[in-house]
């Protein structure tokens, strides 16, 4: 199946603060994908990346 979102060591800071840090993800086409965590995770973040 064909890759719609495919992310390769990802990191994200705010100045010197890491939200993000050496993320990898990959979605398949037809695949579900829920994303969950406590406040200040990098939930929303993640989401601003994919976008």
């Amino acid at each position: 199946m064909q890759n719609v979102i495919e992310l390769s060591h990802v990191s994200v800071f705010y100045n010197d603060v890491c939200a993000l840090s050496d993320i990898n993800l990959t979605v398949k086409n037809k695949d579900f994908l829920g994303i969950i965590g406590p406040n200040g995770s990098g939930k929303s973040t993640l989401l601003k990346v994919i976008l």
